[in-house]
């Protein structure tokens, strides 16, 4: 429980640091035209996208008053609104278009006397470079910013510079120039009431004492932040002040107080979510709403050439629909084709398999008949053969019953023809016939379509007792139902 509130805690630690350190961005500055004009009123829409935080519509207003002003040559304009593009890109976390927005700005602000704007690039400009980490640089340009403000006697600018200042220290590790320069940006707002100026410095300044390890001065600061940000009614100081006090809790091992302002800190962090939600609905409806308008007005003009144009539209819908339901119809058969085709190459392959085996079958057969030939003729060689006759039924039988094969030959034999056709034994003894194993033997040289000489000289018989044989096995089958022994193996087969 305890590293799970202060992981949570370390989350808000970072998240704190991160936004104190952006805290005194100016506002958008506005143009210096007061008269009704086009450039002016898109300046007006960006800055009111800017106050809701969205900034990727600020940027599009922003950047079409800046052409507008660029085309009118108005050069004064062009680097308040180049600083202003500046912020927003820095918003959009997009630094580098930021400085270059800044940097032209700088140049006009120079060439035309605004020392102001001059003084506000340099600053912003110091803050990006602190976040690159080249803090030379950064105290450069916000020193500049600094001169330029004590020369012009502006204390809120003034006060701004010296917090910023503030933070390349507090980046750079060097806690006590830090905290100076926020003591001196506590003054400067002091000096002219600037409220929300020094409810900033107050959190700035607690966060140092809490980097330093002093726990009293680290409570003090950020209790005075969050009684200014009450005093204020600023939901957004006042998060901010919840925000210091849960972190400088946890730094100093109060958890559980460290849990509560944690938890204060985001309801007013989903109160902002909610209303600044709230007021861009609102907006964006306003100006829905304005699109509406602007729509209907452009619908009655164009209402004649719709009407004209309605059979056209229709039949591009019709085509359109039809395309997409043939696009996905094209899919689906394209898929079935891909499926027949794997199919059909599975079923080539096994067919190619089953003549394999059967080839190596049938070689062995022709083995087993060459090796009959050689005895049968070793037979004949013999002087003393008897004479042939005809053979009777139970002279049949008795030659049936010889194992011409041998056990080893004929066990070989089924477990090859087993492999091409495994059903086939076991169907047999489902059948319920009575076969001798001769009649089995015959049962499977006819099932691979062997002739009756074949047979006789794989079996070591003559053609005429396998004749014979096949008329006993028609017989017996006729007895249980079979007409023919082709039926009896089609069944044995299917």
């Amino acid at each position: 429980m305890k590293k799970t509130v202060a992981l949570a805690f370390g989350l808000a630690a970072f998240l704190l640091f991160f936004g104190a350190c952006q805290k005194e961005r100016q506002e958008p500055l506005a143009t210096g035209k007061k008269e009704v004009s086009e450039s002016v009123s898109l300046t007006d829409r960006g800055n009111e996208q800017w106050r809701i935080g969205n900034y990727q519509k600020a940027l599009d207003y922003f950047t079409q008053a800046y052409k507008k002003v660029k085309q009118q040559g108005d050069e004064k304009e062009m680097a308040t609104l180049l600083n202003n593009l500046g912020l927003v890109h820095w918003r959009l976390e997009n630094n580098e278009a930021a400085m270059e927005c800044y940097n032209e700005a700088a140049v006009l602000a120079e060439e035309t006397g605004m020392k102001r704007l001059l003084g506000l690039t340099h600053t912003n400009r110091a803050l990006i470079l602190k976040e690159r980490r080249d803090f030379k640089a950064a105290f450069e340009q916000n020193g500049a910013a600094i001169a330029i403000f004590k020369e012009l006697n502006e204390p809120r600018d003034l006060a701004i510079a010296y917090n910023n200042e503030g933070q390349i220290y507090r980046y750079g590790e060097n806690l006590d120039p830090a905290l100076k320069y926020y003591f001196l940006s506590l003054e400067e707002c002091r000096s002219i009431n600037y409220a929300e100026g020094m409810a900033t410095a107050w959190q700035n300044i607690g966060t140092v004492y809490t980097k330093k390890g002093d726990a009293p001065r680290a409570f003090d600061a950020a209790r005075k932040c969050l009684a200014i940000a009450r005093k204020l009614d600023s939901k957004v100081r006042i998060r901010e002040a919840y925000e210091e006090l849960s972190k400088s809790h946890e730094r100093f091992g109060t958890a559980d107080s460290a849990l509560y302002y944690y938890k204060k800190y985001f309801e007013i962090e989903r109160e902002l979510m909610e209303a600044n939600q709230s007021e861009r609905l609102s907006q964006n409806q306003a100006e829905l709403g304005l699109e509406v308008k602007n729509l209907r007005i452009q619908n009655l003009q164009n209402e004649k050439e719709i009407a004209n144009n309605r059979l056209w539209t229709i039949g591009f819908g019709i085509l359109t629909a039809l395309l997409i339901g043939a696009f996905f119809v094209y899919r689906y058969l394209s898929r079935i084709r891909f499926k027949e085709r794997q199919l059909e190459m599975e079923l080539l392959n096994t067919q190619k398999i089953i003549d394999v085996k059967e080839q190596e079958l049938k070689t062995y057969i022709i083995d087993l008949s060459r090796k009959n030939a050689i005895i049968t003729s070793l037979q004949e060689e013999t002087p003393e053969a008897p004479e042939l006759h005809e053979p009777t039924e139970d002279e049949i039988t008795a030659l049936l019953d010889q194992k011409i094969l041998t056990d080893e030959d004929w066990a070989q034999f089924q477990s090859r023809f087993r492999a091409i056709y495994p059903g086939f034994f076991s169907r047999i003894k489902e059948s319920n016939v009575a076969l001798t194993e001769a009649e089995t033997r015959i049962l499977v040289l006819m099932r691979l379509e062997l002739n009756g000489p074949d047979m006789a000289n794989i079996l070591g018989i003559s053609p005429q007792s396998v004749r014979v044989c096949k008329m006993r096995l028609k017989k017996k089958l006729n007895a249980v139902g079979y007409e023919t022994v082709e039926a009896f193996l089609e069944y044995l087969i299917r």
